[in-house]
């Protein structure tokens, strides 16, 4: 007589171990099957009923139980065959069914069944070892199997809510590590934003943290060469990662976003095939773009990532919007720096032009004495942002003179102890109508002191060696050379060699003697050419 009894109506994912272990020390076999019935692994228990379980005829009966289980979303304890109990639990993989777990009982019936012979038979077991061991297990009554469905149905509800509380937990905690990590990338990159005459190191720096963070073999920031920004940031491609490519390789990667449709979005970010070839950003390559106010500044490009699961996830790409972001600001407040510095580097040409133009024989001469000091200041070992502050001391150094008689200035012969002793206040007074300038503070110590001597004998602060400050012993050196080289109303410019063997001469005297030897050694070509230039320029006094 076949019975069935109690319904199970829960459907469970992967059947946690700890039930298997319980349902073994009650006695019970379990097994795994497929959608068909047919078994995925081993019976678990004895051995013995292991191979007596496999055997055809008590798989047949499984196999025709699963059956009819395939069209019911509940299913029940049934007594299969006479002293067979199986107490079977739907499996499931993302509400989609995928098998089943059956624990296996014994009443006994079983004793009496003729599958004991043929079970025995096909797998040569010895029929009383076999016997013995049912007599073992067969406890079950209609009564006992209902109290036993209903205590595994319970125990695997609990257990099944303890494993999805715990996978809960750990999708939680993996959560809040990748925030952690997402926050931690950002404030690391935050720190390096600040330096904003350098945006390819910023953008280096954020695509090296996306490709150590993610774990992607090649990372990518294209910049758009349509855009502004490419003034700014002459290299179209940055690359980070394991993985570099060649410029061909690159273009090909860029032709097939823009060519191909992606094969999904994920947030705002695109996911397109990889180019056959690429095997290092298999299986799939990220696109974020790069936007501020609407406009494309360029985009993001992750390809080749590591590890067990290739599929894309939140984390990556919020990753990707986030340092886009930045990147996108950092860019928009570089080009913004960038257009103040050329409007400010302007203004101080304008001021020293100016200045210089009030003598037809110093035309050109600040811009002349800027590039000087600032070739001399990366010579011995000054960053680009600091000697191009140099260059800034030396465009309006002589701007001072502005507050000194034009008479005096233009004056075609030598200068009166009077009159020289006015122009000796032209770094004074170039120092006094900069001060409150607040860009300016860096470069004051140059404009008010690059008329001191080594000696202590120059003006106006009678300053001596290290005393004098260092921008301002730089300048010294690049002025009096364009002094010497330039002719004057009273005289002419002296020749190459007599001026390099004056500075020779005056080294430890009037000029810094560690300074003298690199000065000499620069590449005086350029100069020349700006000479050359200025020359060929109408004196903006004498101009229509």
């Amino acid at each position: 007589m076949r019975m069935n009894i109690r319904r199970s109506t829960k459907k469970h994912d992967a059947i946690p171990q700890e039930l298997i272990d319980r349902c073994e020390s009650l006695g019970l076999s379990s097994w795994r099957l497929d959608l068909n019935g047919m078994p995925t692994d081993d019976p678990i228990g004895p051995s013995m009923l292991g191979l007596f379980l496999s055997s055809r005829p008590i798989r047949m009966l499984i196999v025709q139980a699963a059956m009819i289980w395939s069209s019911q979303d509940t299913l029940e304890a049934q007594e299969i065959h006479p002293g067979l109990w199986v107490f079977p639990f739907i499996e499931e993989h993302r509400d989609r069914r995928t098998g089943y777990f059956v624990a296996i009982g014994f009443g006994s019936a079983i004793l009496e069944s003729q599958h004991i012979t043929e079970g025995c038979t096909g797998n040569q077991l010895q029929i009383s070892a076999l016997r013995h061991l049912l007599k073992e297990r067969a406890l079950f009554t209609a009564e006992y199997a209902a109290s036993t469905y209903a205590t595994i149905s319970w125990m695997l509800n609990d257990l099944s809510t303890i494993q999805k509380n715990d996978a809960t937990i750990e999708l939680f905690s993996e959560q809040l590590g990748d925030s952690y990590e997402v926050v931690t990338t950002l404030q690391d990159l935050s720190k390096s934003m600040g330096s904003l005459n350098e945006p390819s190191g910023i953008i280096f720096d954020g695509i090296t943290e996306i490709a150590s963070t993610l774990d992607y073999n090649w990372v990518a920031c294209v910049i758009n060469k349509e855009h502004a920004i490419f003034e700014i940031i002459d290299t179209e491609v940055h690359q980070a990662g394991t993985t570099q490519l060649a410029d061909s390789e690159v273009a090909q990667v860029l032709e097939r976003i823009r060519t191909t449709e992606p094969l999904g979005m994920a947030d705002t970010t695109e996911i397109y095939p990889v180019e056959d070839g690429i095997i290092d950003l298999e299986p799939q390559i990220l696109v974020h773009p790069i936007k501020r106010d609407g406009e494309l500044l360029g985009m993001l490009i992750a390809g080749g990532k590591n590890g067990d699961d290739p599929q894309v996830s939140s984390h990556e790409t919020k990753l990707l919007e986030s340092i886009s972001g930045m990147l996108g600001a950092c860019m928009e407040n570089a080009e913004l720096y960038h257009r103040q510095h050329l409007t400010f580097i302007g203004t101080v040409k304008a001021l020293s032009a100016a200045i210089d133009a009030k003598d037809q024989y110093t035309q050109g001469h600040s811009e002349r004495v800027a590039m000087l000091s600032e070739m001399l200041a990366l010579k011995v070992g000054y960053s680009a942002e600091e000697a191009e502050r140099v260059r800034i001391s030396g465009l309006v150094h002589d701007v001072g003179k502005i507050g000194v008689a034009e008479a005096v200035l233009c004056k075609p012969g030598r200068l009166t102890d009077e009159e020289f002793d006015m122009i000796k206040t032209h770094p004074r007074i170039g120092y006094e109508i900069m001060k409150e300038i607040p860009a300016l503070q860096d470069i004051l110590p140059g404009v008010l002191h690059h008329h001191e001597r080594w000696d202590g004998n120059g003006y106006p602060g009678n300053l001596a060696g290290e005393d004098i400050p260092h921008m301002a012993r730089i300048m010294s050196l690049a002025d009096t050379f364009d002094a010497m080289s330039s002719n004057r109303a009273y005289r002419s410019g002296m020749p190459r060699e007599k001026v390099f063997a004056e500075f020779v001469k005056c080294a430890g005297t009037q000029f810094d003697p560690e300074l003298v030897e690199p000065f000499l050694a620069l590449d005086f070509g350029v100069y020349d050419s700006m000479v050359a230039k200025h020359k060929s320029q109408t004196p903006i006094k004498n101009a229509a």
